[in-house]
């Protein structure tokens, strides 16, 4: 009996160290803060996520994981979208304010590898009704 409530404590804690090893699916984020509350700009918001998405795909998804924080670090301008976009790299999230900066801010995860299915690109479709 002692010997199967040690084999079933032991159990427990390699379980209990594996699920915390896999709750980190992502590494990286995004936040991406519009330039005022107006309807319009919030709207906006969801198309410069999409640009960054896109970005990162393109820029940083077949990189190994130093090469990815290299990149991040020393070219945050590649998430310039536009002119009214001021991207930064703040300790694994992608930062992009949007004029003044005085808007709503959306974020979000960004995939670590191309097999991630979590969804990331969800949008409200309400504002369409609206556009």
């Amino acid at each position: 009996m002692k010997t199967f409530s040690i084999f079933l404590g032991c159990s427990f804690l390699l379980a209990s160290m594996l699920t915390n090893l896999s709750t980190e699916p992502f590494k990286y984020k995004y936040e991406i803060t519009s330039e005022t509350k107006n309807a319009a700009d919030i709207y906006k918001l969801y198309d410069y996520k999409e640009k960054l998405i896109d970005i990162y795909n393109a820029n940083f998804l077949t990189l190994s994981e130093s090469e990815k924080e290299k990149k991040l670090i020393l070219h945050p301008e590649l998430f310039k979208l536009d002119e009214k976009c001021r991207p930064y790299y703040i300790s694994g999230t992608i930062v992009v304010l949007i004029g003044e900066a005085n808007g709503v801010t959306i974020s979000g995860d960004l995939m670590e590898n191309s097999c991630d299915q979590t969804v990331i690109r969800t949008k409200i479709f309400i504002f369409d009704i609206f556009r």
